[in-house]
Parts: C-alpha cells; structure tokens; sequence
C-alpha cells in the first residue's frame, strides 16, 4: 500500500529524482539533436532538386531521416514526461548516432563528426543517469 507523503516533505518526483536538472539537459540534447535531424532532411529535399539522375534517392533520404527526427522529438517530451520510451530511444540513438559521427570523422568532415560525437556522448551520459529514477511500467 503506497503511503501518502505528509505536507512539507518531498514529493515522489523529487525524491525519486536526486538530480532534477539532468531530466531537462538530456530533453535539450535530444531536442537539438532533432533539430539537427530535420536540417539534415531538408538538405535532402533541397538537394533532390539538384541531383540530376537521382532525385528519388535524396527525398528517401529526407524521409527516411524525417521518420528519425520525431522519434526524438518524441523522446524528448517523454524524458521530460519521466516516460520509459525516452530513455530507450534515446540511448539507443545515442549509439547510432556515435557511428554516424565516426564515420563522418572518417569521411573527412571533421566539426560534423566532431559536433555528432560530442552530442552522443553528452545524450548518453545524462540518459543514463536517468535510468534508476524514472518509474516502471505498472510502478505505484
């Protein structure tokens, strides 16, 4: 049976929660980086124009990247929410992102990869320290 918390001691958010701050930084990281998604979309479509024989290759790509930008979005508010989706989302597209930086370091865009894997780790860190304090499905 859940107690009810008695007036003047801290809610279960706070309490649960040592470190509050954190819950809003990783919506941020997540949020930019769908921001940065949506950039790299519309490059895509704006590039579908110029493309000559390939046009269709570069929509795809803008669609296909567009599907990535509301997943974070969506993770954003979830994390901001104290969802579960957020957290695992967001990790894993913390992974996938850290090899989309690795190889555009690889390929020679130096401050892209840079900037991808800063990001990563930085959005990895903060997820992470969310995992204990955000609640379980079918958590009192």
């Amino acid at each position: 049976m859940p107690s009810t918390p008695r007036p003047g001691s801290p809610t279960p958010e706070t309490q649960d929660d040592p470190r509050p701050q954190i819950r809003p930084a990783a919506a941020l990281v997540l949020a930019l980086e769908a921001l940065m998604i949506a950039a790299a979309a519309t490059a895509f479509f704006w590039l579908s124009g110029t493309a000559g024989a390939r046009p269709g290759l570069m929509i795809a790509l803008g669609v296909f990247l567009l599907v990535f930008t509301l997943g974070a979005a969506i993770a954003a508010r979830s994390v901001l929410l104290r969802g579960r989706f957020g957290l695992g989302y967001g990790i894993t597209w913390q992974l996938f992102q850290a090899l989309v930086g690795a190889s555009l370091l690889r390929g020679g865009l130096y401050w892209q990869g840079a900037l991808a894997l800063v990001l990563a780790v930085a959005g990895f860190l903060l997820l992470l320290q969310l995992v204990r304090s955000t609640p379980l499905p079918r958590q009192d």
